[in-house]
């Protein structure tokens, strides 16, 4: 089975070469990726103005060719769009990425609408990098992609308890994402939270750990985590530790006196890893492991 994607360019804007390339490693793969007329028409950082970016948005989940809508990129951006995208009329057709894009999964869910926390399009460069770990990486990510696009889950990834029993287990819906991004829209119609029994996953990239301690508070205090059963950390690419300060002790800081669960060890999030998931998907934890649904 073939997939054809919508791409959008709801955040920051790309390198039309790197988009070129990306593309080019994908169909050598037999997927295509459909670009509008004007993908992006570059205002400041951006992929272009708001106005822009939905129409590219609104006309890519119109196309009755394609399979699912997918953002090139993250960046920043999103937030500006998600208030003034017309959810209610939107087909049922899945958003994939992550990052910035987090915002709009989470809206995804908000309105019973299909979305994916997996790699974005541009990173499809990677299937043709120099180095064999990161290019076998990226293969084993795309293909669990498209598998799951095509109603086949990732297998269980075992899981490293921080403040919880090997015998714990809980069921619920998987959500989260970008950290950063999520305490950024805490306070705003747009917040975060967590359904009860959620399963939380959470990553960044690039932040020291001060601003980690400060997000993860900004969300904890709005009340996003108070439903969840449980945090599941992807990981943190280059943020810069404090001392001998680990994350899991950071973030148990913060999570063990609310009784939440924390793991660590997902492959899921900026590093050379991404694994994809289904955001809104019922998901178990049994055993020390993350078991998916498709």
């Amino acid at each position: 089975m073939s997939l054809v994607f919508s791409l959008i360019a709801p955040a920051s804007y790309t390198a039309p070469e790197t988009l070129d390339r990306a593309a080019a490693a994908l169909r050598a793969l037999g997927v295509e990726v459909r670009f509008p007329a004007l993908l992006q028409s570059q205002t400041r950082y951006l992929a272009g103005d708001v106005e822009h970016r939905l129409r590219v948005l609104h006309e890519a989940y119109a196309d009755p060719e394609t399979d699912a809508v997918w953002a090139v990129r993250g960046g920043y951006g999103c937030a500006h769009l998600a208030g003034q995208i017309d959810w209610g009329n939107l087909p049922s057709k899945p958003l994939i990425g992550y990052s910035d894009v987090t915002v709009l999964l989470n809206q995804c869910y908000r309105h019973a609408l299909p979305a994916v926390h997996g790699p974005v399009m541009k990173e499809a460069v990677k299937l043709e990098d120099e180095g064999e770990p990161p290019r076998a990486a990226a293969t084993r990510d795309f293909a669990a992609l498209f598998a799951l696009l095509q109603g086949t889950p990732c297998e269980s990834i075992p899981l490293d308890a921080v403040t919880s029993h090997q015998d714990f287990a809980c069921e619920g819906p998987l959500v989260g994402g970008n950290l950063a991004v999520l305490a950024s829209i805490a306070g705003t119609e747009l917040a975060f939270r967590a359904p009860p029994g959620a399963i939380v996953i959470l990553e960044d990239v690039g932040e020291p750990y001060y601003r980690l301690e400060r997000d993860l508070w900004q969300l904890v205090a709005s009340g996003a985590l108070d439903d969840a059963a449980a945090v599941c950390l992807g990981t943190f690419e280059g943020c810069q530790p404090y001392a001998d300060l680990t994350l899991a002790t950071l973030f148990q800081t913060w999570l063990a006196p609310r009784g939440l669960a924390l793991f660590q060890g997902l492959p899921v999030g900026h590093g050379r890893d991404n694994l994809p998931w289904r955001f809104g998907a019922t998901a178990r934890i049994q055993d020390a492991r993350l078991h998916f649904s498709a």
